[in-house]
């Protein structure tokens, strides 16, 4: 038995306009039937008649208020709202709201935000609960352009429902315009305390939820990852932290951490980050790379399993993007790296197998595709990363490929001239590492490295993209040995698993960086002065993931205590990892869900780190949006990861002689000699280029020439000191006599 009583205590009552019509509200259909409630004409007084006027029942039967249905009459029939309710209770405190599936009604809120199929409604600042945990705000939906304003306030009669884990207002909401032209209420201050960056600290009792519907308003946000893609959105939402500075990656497992190994750290997780969605209010649609800082008030929605800020109003300062990387220096070459993000060309190659017999077969672009993809990375590898002398790759098809990338990269610069190196391993996707080679370098070798080895948890290949190794000589000046390798290990997805597949990626990690670090001491032992350098996308940070160290296991510079797994210390001396020489906020090649992130290392032999003089990213990847892939005229978005360069120097002082036939390290120039002027026929660098100064004899020129080439990379003042001159060549300069007895020494 339900008795219908007057469910509408607000005067304001939008089933009885005074118009003595009669009015039909439609609260959807349940079991095939629409079901209305009907204010009778000829009914007098302000409370609504209901009528049935479903399928089954009694339909057409009018009730009036107070009157006891039983039974078949009232089957089918629609209960009348209950209310009003404030904004507050109908959130709840809880992930869904108390009244889900209910029909209520909330009166005299304010419309703060329009959509296409509806608008969002808060509680005025006066009538607020004041408990951060409750929400204020609200979506209706009303199906189209909802007939509200923003300052509208409003009545609404609609069923609580919620969309997908986001509460709102709906069933064909009634909604009644009281008046117009109310302020909004205060917005929700969104900063680097709210949300709250720690996870055991949260700002409210379930963070986001609490602000579901709301203003909020941010002031100085940063955009921690560019636009994201997706079919039906092709410049989707942006990741963004309400600070003023970008989100990273730390070290440690995420948030709560492993409870039995307190000691291992515990990365929070950056529940700061968010996000936004530019264009969901109708606002132009726009593009904005990540590390952009931005103002903006919203609404805070909620949609595919997350919470995003939907503005009203935003402005935005974008980061430049692309950024190249610095010149090179005389004296410099470069190693470079770079992820071409799964290079597929447009052949359907047969299958292969691997060394365990699984099937390895390609994928397939169209030509169009596929020729786009080559311009962008020949524009990428030319403007962004200036053309490395080494270049390492990941994820490329087959040597044909790189065949192709050599040769659009020499058709839009004649100058760069390319030879491509790839052997085919493991990975049943066909994707390997490689090398580009310019012709700046004599390669001696390339070898692949642990195609065989097998992992022992389960017999499958060890390494599905076995390290490559070159040994090779830069040819600019004296040759320069150097060797590089490139390595794409195993990814972390599915390391937080837990059961046989979590043991399976953690152990694989570990086995895959023990294997490369004995390989690297082997090399090292045999050769204590070897120039080498290793890098590629490592999948794997540059402290620890808790889990495993993988970097950390590979350089020799772990803490067992602080992984779940480690192995023995198989590196000595430490490969040093470049990375970390860089400032922390440029320590990130790739951007996963909002969080800036190392994947792309340099590691290099104590031998070669003297002759680092730095490393780079080429910015224009990581921060740009996805869709950009798809546009043949930047260089934007040609890979997901930024490429790496590393400077290395064949000449660390700078005096034009490689250091390998450098007789005289760390030559300053110019030079303090001579100590009372330059005399006749003596010599100095004095004007700071490679040529020795001198005074010509009246009416003569200089009886003799001299260069940092032929003195071996000496100085007037490096020379007096190695020949125990006296002090007529540290005030006038080296004498003729002096200059060519050294030049005969040192280059006989």
């Amino acid at each position: 038995s339900v008795t219908l009583s007057p469910p509408l205590l607000n005067p304001r009552n939008p089933l009885d306009n005074g118009s003595g019509g009669s009015v039909s509200v439609d609260y959807g259909s349940e079991g095939g039937s629409d079901e209305s409630v009907t204010r009778d004409p000829d009914v007098t007084g302000a409370l609504p008649l209901v009528q049935h006027s479903g399928a089954a029942g009694a339909g057409g039967t009018l009730f009036s208020p107070g009157t006891q249905v039983t039974g078949a009459q009232f089957a089918g029939c629609e209960p009348l709202p209950t209310g009003p309710f404030e904004i507050y209770e109908i959130q709840g405190a809880g992930a869904a709201s108390p009244f889900t599936g209910q029909l209520i009604q909330s009166v005299d809120n304010v419309v703060t935000a329009l959509s296409t199929d509806g608008f969002f409604m808060q509680t005025p600042a006066a009538r607020s609960d004041g408990n951060v945990d409750t929400s204020d705000g609200i979506f209706v939906f009303t199906g189209d352009a909802p007939a509200v304003a923003v300052g509208d306030q409003v009545d609404v009669t609609a069923r609580v429902q919620e969309f997908f884990d986001f509460t709102e207002l709906g069933g064909d909401p009634v909604v009644q315009v009281d008046s117009s032209g109310h302020p909004l209420p205060p917005a929700v201050i969104f900063d680097a305390a709210v949300p709250s960056p720690d996870p055991a600290a949260p700002s409210c009792a379930l963070e986001y939820e609490c602000y579901e519907g709301m203003l909020i308003s941010i002031a100085a946000g940063t955009v921690t990852g560019s636009n994201q893609h997706f079919g039906s959105d092709p410049v989707a939402e942006v990741h963004v932290t309400a600070a003023p500075e970008r989100a990273f990656r730390e070290p440690g497992v995420e948030f709560p951490g492993i409870a039995s190994r307190p000691d291992i750290p515990v990365w929070d997780g950056n529940p700061e980050v968010f996000e936004l969605d530019p264009d969901k209010l109708g606002l132009p649609n726009t593009i904005i790379p990540g590390g952009s800082s931005f103002e903006a008030v919203g609404v805070l929605g909620f949609e595919f399993g997350g919470y995003e800020l939907w503005p009203s109003s935003l402005s935005f300062s974008p980061l430049p993007i692309p950024q190249p990387v610095r010149a090179r220096e005389a004296g410099e070459f470069t190693i470079g790296s770079l992820n071409l993000f799964r290079l597929f060309d447009d052949v359907n190659d047969p299958p292969d197998t691997n060394t365990q017999g699984e099937p390895r077969d390609d994928s397939v672009v169209s030509t169009d595709e596929y020729e786009r993809r080559l311009a962008k990375f020949a524009a990428y590898i030319l403007e962004v990363l200036d053309a490395p002398d080494i270049l390492a790759v990941q994820e490329a098809e087959k040597l044909g490929v790189l065949e192709d990338l050599a040769a659009v990269i020499s058709a839009v610069n004649p100058g760069v001239v390319y030879t491509a190196y790839l052997e085919e391993g493991n990975d049943i996707g066909t994707i390997d590492v490689g090398f580009l080679v310019r012709n700046t370098v004599a390669v001696d070798d390339v070898t692949q490295l642990g195609r065989d080895e097998i992992f022992d948890f389960d017999m499958s290949p060890l390494h599905d993209r076995p390290p490559l190794l070159l040994q090779g000589r830069i040819i600019v000046g004296d040759d320069y040995p150097v060797s590089v390798m490139v390595v794409h290990n195993r990814s972390l997805g599915g390391i937080e698993d837990t059961g046989s597949n979590g043991d399976r990626v953690r152990l694989k990690r570990l086995t895959q960086a023990q294997s490369i670090a004995a390989r690297v001491q082997a090399m090292q032992v045999d050769n204590p002065d070897l120039r080498l350098a290793i890098v590629g996308d490592f999948n794997a940070f540059e402290f620890t993931d808790g889990f495993v160290d993988a970097v950390g296991q590979i350089a020799g510079s772990f803490d067992p205590d602080r992984n779940l797994l480690s192995g023995p210390d198989l590196v000595t001396p430490d490969l040093i990892n470049q990375v970390l020489s860089i400032g922390s906020q440029e320590r990130y090649s790739f951007i996963f869900d909002g969080s800036a992130q190392v994947l792309d290392h340099a590691l290099t032999s104590m031998a070669l780190d003297g002759s680092v003089r730095g490393l780079e990213y080429g910015r224009g990847n990581a921060d740009a949006a996805e869709n950009l892939i798809d546009d043949a005229t930047t260089p934007l978005r040609s890979s997901d990861h930024d490429g790496l360069v590393l400077f290395v120097t064949t000449d660390l002082d700078a005096d034009g002689v490689n250091d390998d036939a450098d007789f005289c390290p760390m030559t300053a120039i110019p030079e303090t000699v001579p100590t009372s002027g330059l005399g006749v026929n003596r010599f100095a660098l004095t004007d700071g280029d490679l040529t020795f100064d001198t005074r010509s004899p009246a009416g003569e020129g200089p009886s003799a020439t001299f260069s940092t080439a032929n003195t071996a990379g000496c100085s007037c003042t490096q020379i007096i000191a190695a020949q125990g001159l006296g002090a007529g060549h540290r005030q006038f300069g080296c004498s003729l006599g002096a200059m060519q007895h050294w030049t005969d020494l040192v280059r006989p």
